[in-house]
């Protein structure tokens, strides 16, 4: 984890007060992330019950058939829905942690406790909001497996009832946002409205043609228009862009791999490694994203 001098700390401080972001509630999002440590993803799910149960956000269970081809296991995921009409604005991140080698999880702190635990907060902030479009919040089982609670979520929509999704994959640490989106051209104002987030409140912002897969090539495969957002540091985020889209000529060493990458699916992927300032900064963030694509959707 980098240290942080108190003039960073403050400068933060200071870019996140011009966030509209309001209505996100203070919480204690480590002391809750930590409750996201288990040994096993039931464990885990478990775990994300009580913290929204407590947190006074209703919930619907929705189970699917998963696993894997050779060991079929039941998933979860769990939707948080407000509003109503016809077509929603879908805002998901996955729970469940990576399997190591020797068969235990990875914490699973960065990928993707953090984005549960921002995801929870923008729940609370859009609880008594007043919303144009229905929004549902998802909460993922088994992307790690083949990202088989989108694919399952996706599967059970009618064609025309999601207007946009929202994918939130790794959010731990760093100050940058980086984001993929759908390559076709009903994804365009889902781009405007990460742009026009990044744009207003003047966030360092790395758009990628080849980004990580993460849930949203669920959506993507529909049609559906969608983005993935992920918080690195800013160097980490220019690293990685390099790494994906800048082919033999990307002017990195030979064998390099940016520190996120050596992060996800190993041991390493720790509590230590979150920064609860970029939980501040992603939940604002994702929150003034669905908020603009409320205001600028049919």
């Amino acid at each position: 984890m980098r240290r942080w001098t108190p003039m960073m700390v403050g400068l933060v401080g200071l870019a996140l007060a011009v966030l509209p972001g309001a209505g996100l509630a203070q919480t204690e999002p480590l002391a809750e992330l930590v409750r996201l440590k288990q040994t096993t993803n039931a464990g885990r799910l478990m775990a994300l019950k009580e913290i929204l149960t407590e947190r006074k956000i209703p919930f619907e269970v929705q189970t699917f058939a998963g696993g894997r081809k050779d060991k079929p296991q039941e998933g979860t995921n769990l939707s948080v829905a407000f509003g109503s009409g016809p077509r929603e604005i879908v805002v998901g991140a996955h729970y469940d942690a990576a399997e190591l080698k020797d068969g235990t999880l990875s914490h699973g702190m960065v990928d993707n406790g953090a984005s549960v635990v921002v995801l929870v907060r923008v729940a609370e902030a859009l609880r008594d909001r007043k919303l144009r479009h229905p929004v549902r919040l998802l909460f993922f089982d088994q992307e790690e497996i083949g990202l088989l609670g989108s694919k399952a979520y996706v599967a059970s929509r009618k064609p025309g009832e999601v207007a946009a999704a929202v994918n939130l994959d790794i959010a731990g640490y760093g100050d940058s946002v980086a984001y993929g989106t759908g390559k076709g051209e009903s994804s365009a104002p889902v781009i405007r409205a990460v742009e026009r987030v990044c744009a207003e409140h003047l966030l360092d912002c790395v758009r990628f043609p080849k980004f990580p897969p993460s849930d949203d090539l669920s959506f993507e495969a529909a049609g559906l228009p969608n983005v993935s957002l992920a918080f690195v540091p800013r160097a980490e985020a220019h690293q990685l862009w390099l790494l994906l889209n800048g082919g033999p000529e990307s002017g990195l060493r030979e064998s390099f791999v940016p520190p996120i990458v050596r992060t996800i699916h190993t041991p390493e992927d720790r509590i230590e490694k979150i920064e609860p300032a970029t939980l501040d900064l992603a939940a604002k963030t994702v929150l003034d994203v669905v908020l603009q694509l409320d205001a600028s959707l049919d």
